[in-house]
């Protein structure tokens, strides 16, 4: 008589190596500290925004013989195997050259650029990512907030976040890992086949 696996749950205890055995799920999965996340599906507009702006960056990534940098949405992203930290950015962005940092099954080291939207937990992308994000050395944190029409773009110094000037609908997405990248957010957030935002 073979009994049932139990039933994941946000707030289980497991290692990295159980949690990456895990293999394929529905969702989205987290590791913080060995600690399990469970994150809620996200809406409709949450995918939207992320294709759309993915759409962007490839565009600019299509520009060149040998592009920049390579885009990961929604992969795992190995911080620490010590701290047991396995968190799964909406969008993770590797600069070209980073041999340091792999890609295959999932990504293990710190990216140059990580991107979450904000969603039904914004605490959890708000706080406790921006910490776990700085401590692992990233040095930009694009956070999207659909509910507002803003992104907070944030760079590291001396180990912490700090805020460039927060963008919104008439302004333009830029940064210097990335010259020449202009992303108007105008076409993202206003884009005439959005869907219903999230309340």
């Amino acid at each position: 008589m073979t009994t049932a696996k139990p039933k994941l749950r946000t707030g289980a205890r497991m290692s990295l190596d159980e949690f990456l055995a895990l293999g394929e799920t529905e969702g989205c999965w987290e590791l913080d500290d060995g600690v399990l996340y469970i994150m809620p599906t996200a809406s409709r507009d949450h995918q939207f925004l992320l294709a759309e702006l993915i759409w962007h960056l490839v565009s600019y990534l299509n520009g060149f013989a040998e592009p920049p940098a390579e885009l990961f949405p929604d992969m795992t992203t190995i911080l620490s195997r010590e701290l047991q930290r396995a968190p799964e950015p909406d969008l993770v962005i590797i600069l070209s050259g980073r041999a340091d940092v792999s890609g295959v099954v999932h990504v293990e080291g710190a990216p140059d650029i990580v991107v979450e939207i904000l969603s039904t937990d914004r605490a959890r992308d708000l706080v406790r990512k921006r910490q776990i994000y700085a401590e692992a050395g990233i040095p930009e944190y694009w956070i999207f907030d659909p509910r507002n029409d803003r992104v907070i773009p944030l760079e590291l110094r001396d180990g912490e976040y700090m805020e460039r000037p927060t963008l919104g609908v008439g302004d333009t997405l830029t940064t210097p890992l990335l010259p020449g990248l202009a992303v108007p957010l105008a076409g993202i957030f206003q884009h005439r086949r959005r869907p219903p935002r999230d309340e």
